[in-house]
């Protein structure tokens, strides 16, 4: 679980979705290996990450991070 979160934070600050600028769900999948690519179980790691702060529900099915927390995800990623 804890190596998921890393990837979808890693991803999402990688490619510079903070704030207003939001990414589908189902973008995570990529670069995961094949049998980690459930759909289910990525949808309840990043409600966890929604739960703890780190992510922002943008529209439903998009995420962003949460600028507020930039920070932490720095030392994380």
């Amino acid at each position: 679980m804890e190596k998921l979160k890393v990837h979808i934070l890693r991803k999402a600050y990688r490619h510079t979705y903070i704030g207003r600028r939001h990414m589908s769900i189902d973008d995570f999948r990529q670069g995961l290996p094949k049998h980690e690519r459930d759909m289910k179980i990525i949808e309840r790691v990043v409600k966890e990450l929604i739960n703890e702060g780190y992510l922002l529900l943008m529209k439903p099915g998009r995420v962003s991070i949460n600028p507020r927390v930039l920070d932490k995800i720095r030392e994380i990623v």
